[in-house]
C-alpha cells in the first residue's frame, strides 16, 4: 500500500484517541470537613466518593494518626510489633469491625457509625485502601490517606485533673503550606477547676554543645545523643520523638528565637484523657521572616503507664507568611509530653503573670 494510502486510517485513528477521556479512579473525601477539621464530633462521619464505586472493593479504616520521623504510619513500618490503632474498619470479607457503615444508593458516600465516639482534639486518619474501583476498571492502586480531627470549645466549666501545670516538650509537624517540624518549649499554668490554661512557647534548638559527642563536632554540626547512639549532625536536623528532648534548649531571643504566649482551655473527657483547644496565637519568627497568623491546637492528652502526660493534635493558621508574601492556610500534626522538674532545662521563660 502507498503512504498515502495510509493518511486516511492514520488520520481516523488519531481523531479517536483525541475524542477519548482519561477516568481517574474513584477517589475519597470527607464530607464536611474544612482545612482537616470536622466542626461536630456527634455528627454522622460520611465518606464521599468522586463517583460511584463497587462496594465489593471497598476496604477503608479510621485510625490514630500515630506518625515516625519519615511519615509512616504503624503498619507501613514492617513492624508486626506495632500495629494500626483502628477505631472503625470495614472489609468485604471481614464486614465492619468496632461499628457499622452504610453505602448510600447512588454508591457515592459511605455513613459510618462507630461503637464509640472517635476523640476529639486527637488526629486521626481515614485510610482507603489500594484496589477501589468504579466497577468500570478504574482502580486506585495506592491507600488514599485523609488526616483529620474534630474542634473543640473548651467553656471553662468543666475541669480538668489530667493536664497539670509544668514544662512540655511538643514537636509542630506542618504538613501545608509547606513541610517543615518546629520545636516548642511549653511551660504552662493550669486552672484545674476550670481547664483553663496559659502557656509560654518558647522556640527549642538543638543544644550546640558539640562536645557532647566524642569525637567532639566540628563547628557547623551539633551532638545528637538520642535514640543513639550519639552521632553529629546538622542542627536542622528533625526531633524523631518527643522523648528526645534531653538534645533541645529554649531560644527566646530573637532574630532567630521566639517567644509567645498561649490561652487555652482543658476538659476531661469520659475516655480519661482530657481534650485542649488554644486560641488563636500569633507565631512570628524573624529571620527567616514568618510568620503564621492565628495558629490554633486541638489536642488529645492522656497519662501514660510511667505516668508521663502525653498529648497527640492538629494544627490550624489561616495564613502562613513568608517575608510579606502569604503561602496559604497551614495544617498540620502535634505531639507533646510533660517533664519532670529535674528534667527541665535552665532558661525556660514561666507565661506572664495573671
Amino acid at each position: 500500500m502507498r503512504i498515502h494510502a495510509w493518511i486516511p486510517v492514520l488520520l481516523a485513528l488519531a481523531t479517536a484517541l483525541a475524542c477519548e477521556k482519561y477516568v481517574p479512579p474513584p477517589t475519597a473525601s470527607i464530607a464536611g470537613e474544612t482545612t482537616g477539621v470536622l466542626p461536630d464530633p456527634s455528627a454522622p462521619f460520611v465518606v464521599q466518593f468522586a463517583d460511584p464505586i463497587d462496594v465489593s472493593t471497598l476496604r477503608l479504616e479510621v485510625a490514630l494518626y500515630e506518625i515516625d520521623a519519615d511519615g509512616n504510619l504503624p503498619d507501613e513500618r514492617g513492624d508486626a510489633s506495632t500495629p494500626l490503632h483502628v477505631l472503625f474498619s470495614h472489609d468485604p470479607d471481614a464486614g465492619d469491625q468496632l461499628g457499622t457503615g452504610a453505602l448510600s444508593d447512588d454508591r457515592t458516600t459511605y455513613t459510618v457509625t462507630p461503637r464509640a465516639p472517635f476523640p476529639v482534639g486527637t488526629k486521626l486518619v481515614l485510610l482507603v485502601e489500594p484496589g477501589l474501583s468504579d466497577g468500570a476498571g478504574h482502580v486506585t492502586h495506592y491507600r488514599q490517606r485523609i488526616p483529620f480531627s474534630y474542634a473543640f470549645q473548651c467553656t471553662g466549666g468543666v475541669g480538668t485533673r489530667v493536664l497539670t501545670s509544668g514544662v512540655y516538650f511538643f514537636l509542630l509537624d506542618v504538613q501545608q503550606p509547606i513541610g517543615t517540624q518546629i520545636q516548642i518549649w511549653a511551660s504552662l499554668v493550669v486552672d484545674p477547676k476550670t481547664g483553663l490554661f496559659t502557656g509560654q512557647f518558647t522556640r527549642a534548638h538543638r543544644n550546640p554543645d558539640g562536645g557532647r559527642c566524642s569525637p567532639p563536632c566540628n563547628s557547623t554540626e551539633v551532638c545528637q545523643t538520642l535514640p543513639g547512639p550519639p552521632a553529629c549532625v546538622v542542627p536542622s536536623t528533625r526531633a524523631g520523638t518527643v522523648d528526645e528532648f534531653p538534645d533541645w534548649i529554649p531560644n527566646a531571643d530573637p532574630p532567630t528565637g521566639f517567644s509567645f504566649t498561649v490561652k487555652g482551655c482543658a476538659e476531661d473527657q469520659p475516655s480519661g484523657a482530657a481534650a485542649l483547644a488554644t486560641a488563636p496565637a500569633d507565631l512570628v519568627v524573624q529571620q527567616p521572616a514568618v510568620t503564621v497568623g492565628g495558629l490554633t491546637m486541638t489536642a488529645s492528652f492522656a497519662a501514660d503507664a510511667q505516668g508521663v502526660i502525653r498529648g497527640t493534635g492538629a494544627l490550624q493558621s489561616p495564613d502562613v507568611e513568608l517575608g510579606t508574601a502569604s503561602l496559604g492556610a497551614g495544617q498540620g500534626t502535634m505531639t507533646a509530653r510533660s517533664l519532670s522538674v529535674d528534667e527541665v532545662p535552665p532558661g525556660v521563660p514561666a507565661p506572664p503573670a495573671q
